[in-house]
């Protein structure tokens, strides 16, 4: 439902002041960025027992819709159903009239299909790879609806949960929303414009330690597979809600920018060849943590491997911590699955599907 709070936070986290007020309305004025050759105050109404309240709210609506150069089913996905918008362009002379060929709209689809559900699989169970994606990917994914389509290239648009939960608070543990999952796909496509396609293309492991946050094979591999399936060399990524709106626009992608993608994948994929699916028991060394009840907890434990006694590091969510936290105090050997990667002078488990401790 469209309300007047809503409309002013919209307009007061992209710089709208507060100007004057009257009986009905509360008057804001617009931000300097826009170049107004004068004062804009944009009315907002705020008299809730007015009989006009409800008509004066959509002409308010329409003039900003006219403002930002957006619809109105944009406009009020976000202010009335409190959801987020991500659009994909793809401009080039095949567009230009708002049509794509069937077979670059499929590739599209399916590419903005794993996107988001490799996003919040990322979200969900944060490691440079997902092996599988958990149930609460698929569960955003279902909240995530197709939107019309503009005209002037081909542009798709994607209505995105915003506040709705995704992975419920658990012991240990904190609820995730689709607005994380949202931030975080917005977070990796900035790192790619501008830390991969804008660099000199040299990821060497500072590179790869600095910018851990935003590193997932899965979701690199969604990227480079969207421009190449779809032949796009320019694509522009679109987010907006009720907070802020941002542009992500690459040109030229073909001219260089997408091997360094290509670079930095095939750069990780080295990284994870000495790796594989295991299933280790054994007794905790250490436990490291300066947040027990956030996602980076760290465990070391030894077992055997290939009857050979080896130590294991391990990073692993709340819940699971709190867990090797009680077995490391009872004495008690924990059981480990997931992706194992041998490293210098130790093991690594990359990913983890299970953590328990057995009977």
């Amino acid at each position: 439902m469209i309300s007047n709070t809503k409309i002013i936070s919209y307009l007061s986290n992209r710089g709208w002041i507060l100007n004057s007020e009257t009986t009905k309305f509360q008057f804001y004025s617009a931000p300097e960025s826009f170049g107004f050759e004068d004062q804009y105050l944009l009315p907002v109404p705020f008299n809730t027992e007015s009989t006009d309240y409800n008509r004066f709210l959509k002409n308010t609506l329409n003039i900003l819709a006219e403002i930002y150069e957006v619809s109105i089913d944009e406009l009020a996905a976000i202010i009335e159903d409190d959801s987020a918008i991500f659009s994909i362009r793809i401009e080039d002379n095949d567009t230009v009239d708002g049509k794509i060929g069937f077979d670059r709209f499929e590739e599209l689809i399916e590419g903005v299909k794993e996107l988001l559900l490799d996003t919040a699989s990322f979200v969900i169970s944060p490691s440079i790879q997902v092996n599988s994606k958990p149930p609460e990917a698929y569960k955003y994914l279902n909240h995530c609806r197709f939107l019309q389509t503009d005209i002037g290239s081909f542009i798709a648009k994607i209505e995105l949960p915003f506040n709705t939960i995704i992975k419920e608070n658990e012991v240990f543990t904190s609820e995730i929303t689709a607005t994380v999952i949202n931030s975080k796909l917005r977070s990796v496509l900035s790192y790619v414009k501008e830390s991969v396609f804008d660099s000199d293309g040299q990821f060497d492991q500072t590179h790869l330690d600095t910018n851990q946050e935003n590193l997932n094979l899965n979701l690199l591999k969604d990227i480079e597979r969207i421009y190449e399936k779809t032949k796009s060399s320019n694509i522009e990524f679109y987010f907006s809600d009720i907070e802020k709106s941002t542009t992500i626009n690459t040109t030229n992608i073909f001219n260089g920018s997408l091997v360094k993608l290509s670079n930095l994948i095939q750069r990780i994929d080295e990284k994870l060849i000495d790796q594989g699916p295991e299933t280790l028991i054994g007794r905790i060394i250490s436990l490291k943590s300066k947040d027990p009840h956030g996602e980076s907890n760290e465990i070391i434990f030894g077992t055997s491997l290939n009857n050979k006694q080896i130590k294991v590091k391990v990073k692993l969510i709340s819940d699971y911590y709190k867990k090797a936290v009680d077995a490391h105090k009872d004495k008690r050997n924990i059981k480990v699955k997931g992706v194992l990667k041998k490293m210098k002078t130790q093991y690594k488990f990359v990913s983890v599907d299970e953590f328990s401790v057995p009977e």
